[in-house]
């Protein structure tokens, strides 16, 4: 469902299945690892992964799981190729326990700075995703399908 190459090391691809598995491959598609995040619910559709642009072993997925009636914000990073995963979101720091995440974006000049689009819009984190804030600067409240974090300082938004 969806597939990102990474810019800091090619051949280097992280894939999210419309199902729930999390997938990587570090040779360019000759061999691939199953690095679903352990304690993620089964059956979420992986609406996005990110490679970061800055670590070539950190990669950020947004799960979604509101079809199968969980409305809990899914999004983790990992930076060890997937093998271990940092939840981002506990409901309790910064983007409310019933937004589901549809996409979570690093910042291509600042590490750390992160986007996130929900079904009610769109959050910033400056810590990695510690803690998150509200950035709708006039956007209402809508799905953000997409976003864009460019390098001239522009944010590129998508909504349904």
């Amino acid at each position: 469902y969806a597939i990102r190459e990474s810019r800091v090391q090619p051949g280097l691809l992280w894939t999210g299945a419309n199902d729930g598995p999390v997938h990587v491959t570090r040779d360019g598609g000759r061999t691939w690892a199953n690095v679903t995040p352990r304690d993620l619910p089964p059956g979420g559709r992986v609406q996005s992964v990110e490679p970061s642009p800055h670590a070539a072993g950190r990669a950020y997925v947004a799960v979604l799981r509101y079809q199968l009636g969980d409305f809990r914000p899914h999004a983790l990073r990992t930076d060890d190729f997937g093998r271990t995963w940092t939840r981002l979101t506990t409901g309790t720091n910064g983007i409310p326990a019933d937004h589901p995440v549809r996409v979570v974006r690093e910042d291509p000049v600042v590490p750390g700075l992160l986007y996130a689009g929900t079904e009610f819009g769109v959050f910033h984190s400056t810590d990695d995703g510690a803690s998150w804030r509200p950035l709708q600067r006039g956007l209402p409240a809508t799905p953000v399908t997409d976003l864009e974090a460019r390098a001239d300082g522009d944010l590129v938004i998508s909504t349904q």
